[in-house]
């Protein structure tokens, strides 16, 4: 399933002639997303899903950015 949603990511970059930068983290976030769906366990999915969900992008590209410095 991870390989499909990867395959179609990548296929969807090459369409648009290239990837942003946000588009890379929104395609890893998601799969993310998908590995936390896989556990059994609600209350260990829920913290994982948080983990997924705690930065936004802008947070992230702020971070990159500082660290460049």
């Amino acid at each position: 399933m991870i390989i499909r949603l990867l395959t179609l990511f990548f296929i969807g970059c090459v369409a648009c002639q290239g990837c942003t930068y946000r588009a890379w983290y929104e395609g890893f976030k998601e799969t993310e997303r998908q590995e936390c769906y896989k556990i059994v366990n609600q209350m260990e999915r829920q913290q994982c899903l948080d983990r997924a969900d705690s930065i936004t992008y802008d947070e992230y590209k702020k971070a990159r950015e500082d660290l460049k410095k």
